[in-house]
Parts: C-alpha cells; structure tokens; sequence
C-alpha cells in the first residue's frame, strides 16, 4: 500500500518545521531507519498555505511514519491516506463483481 502524507501547520511554526525538516532529509542521508528512507515523491506545499504532501511506499512501516509525526510533534499534524492507482482498483472492483 501507498500513503498520501498530508501535513499542515501554523504560520508561527514554519522556522522550527524547516529545522526539523532538515534532521528529517539528515537522517535519511544517513539512512536512518528511523524514518521512510524512499519517499515515491517530492515533499510538495500549497503555494501561499502552510500545509502540503509526500507520498509514502509500501516500504513505509508504521513505525516509521509514526516516527515522523512524533519527530514533528506539537508543531505539524499529519493524516496518512493509503492510495492505489485507479486500474488496481478497478481491477479488485471487476472481481468483486463476478
């Protein structure tokens, strides 16, 4: 399964999330099981908000995107979705259907 990783904060918050930010893409550097070390993409924000997206692999234990939300704790909340693309899901649809 994929996650959609959503993310928002408070204006107040964005100078502590962009160092917390930083320890984060340190630890991956350092490959830090820590946390999901192959994000499928780009940390993306919604110009002008303060809240945005990365999108999560099936490599990503629960552990690990816990850990990120503990990293971020008190300053960015985070909502893990598990995404397919449409043609699996039309694929299990179809067979739910015979």
């Amino acid at each position: 399964m994929k996650w959609l990783a959503q993310w928002d904060m408070a204006p107040e918050d964005l100078d502590v999330n962009l160092k917390k930010y930083a320890e984060l893409l340190e630890a991956r550097a350092k490959k830090d099981p820590k946390f999901p070390l192959n994000p499928l993409s780009d940390n993306y924000v919604f110009p002008g908000e303060y809240r945005g997206f990365i999108i999560y692999g099936d490599d990503a234990t629960d552990e690990q995107l816990t850990n990120v939300t503990l990293h971020f704790k008190d300053t960015m909340a985070w909502t893990f979705e598990p995404i397919m693309t449409a043609a699996k899901w039309i694929e299990i649809y179809q067979k739910s259907r015979k």
